[in-house]
């Protein structure tokens, strides 16, 4: 969950510093251009021209698409396919990368899985060890280091947590 925030996080923030950075830029080029006026005239022209707004849309889009089929047709031997399917093999090792964090993950998870189970064992016996009505020394010696053990593992599964 902390992970998640933080990439979020970093995430809002470069978008806020790239946005700063290119705002100005954009309202110059928006001034200059008169983009806010032509935009409004382009929408109301829209409003009373439904149908021919619709049919230049799609008139358009089905004109990149043929253009685009076409132009990847006319290259020869498949190029552009070529480069494609190399871009995927350099992304292997990556890959690896991800599946080796998910084992480790599925790993970390079953190593504090089986933590917390002997933890409450460890807690039943501390319950059934206290409730003695007499205890000898060597009980007493076994509460304590139950005791210490059951400690460290808590320890151990809220670090882990807060890392998560």
């Amino acid at each position: 969950m902390r992970i998640r925030k933080k990439l979020r996080e970093s995430r809002l923030r470069t978008h806020l510093q790239i946005r700063a950075w290119l705002q100005p830029k954009l309202g110059k080029a928006g001034e200059r251009l008169r983009l806010a006026g032509r935009i409004r005239l382009a929408n109301i022209w829209a409003r009373k021209h439904p149908k021919r707004t619709f049919a230049c849309v799609t008139g358009t889009l089905s004109l990149l698409l043929v253009c685009s089929l076409v132009m990847n047709n006319s290259k020869p031997d498949g190029t552009d396919n070529a480069h494609g399917i190399g871009a995927i093999a350099s992304m292997e090792p990556l890959f690896q990368g991800f599946r080796t964090i998910q084992s480790n993950k599925g790993l970390h998870r079953a190593t504090i899985q089986e933590l917390a189970d002997s933890g409450r064992v460890i807690r039943r016996e501390l319950d059934s060890l206290i409730a003695m009505p007499r205890k000898t020394h060597g009980d007493s010696l076994r509460i304590v280091r139950q005791y210490r053990r059951l400690e460290n593992i808590v320890k151990f599964i809220n670090n882990n947590g807060e890392h998560d």
